[in-house]
């Protein structure tokens, strides 16, 4: 079941296991993680992963499937009970369609994502200098 519309978005990481939200998520825009920079969609999406949209608010959660979810119980951020659980999450044939994969693989993997580039430093206190700074030199 596609969704059509811009939408919050938490996912959770494979990886690292850090629960990243999204505002206005769409197809287009690979989700990486806040923590570890993984991508969160991989093609094994729906083997490490639960889908679930509370009906009430629109508020889309991708949990590990090791993550514990009880239909009735658990709340969305919104406070309501009325979350589905999504049989077959089509989040990885939905980014593929809509190409955010072709943008990662244009991302140099040498990129300091941390830090602006270094040629633009104009000065010795500018906040990038902080970084290559050795204490030990004053």
């Amino acid at each position: 079941m596609a969704i059509e519309n811009p939408h919050d978005l938490l996912i959770e990481c494979a990886d690292c296991g850090v629960e990243s939200i999204f505002s206005d998520y769409t197809p287009g825009n690979l989700p990486i993680c806040n923590q570890c920079r993984g991508r969160l969609i991989q093609p094994d999406f729906n083997q490490t992963h639960n889908e679930y949209r509370c009906d009430d608010c629109g508020f889309v959660m991708c949990l590990s499937k090791d993550t514990p979810f009880e239909k009735g119980k658990t709340a969305c951020r919104c406070q309501s009970l009325n979350i589905q659980v999504i049989a077959q999450s089509t989040f990885y044939e939905e980014a593929k369609k809509a190409g955010a994969f072709e943008a990662d693989d244009r991302i140099d993997p040498n990129e300091d994502w941390c830090r602006s580039d270094l040629s633009s430093v104009e000065s010795p206190e500018d906040y990038n200098e902080i970084f290559d700074r050795d204490p030990s030199d004053n």
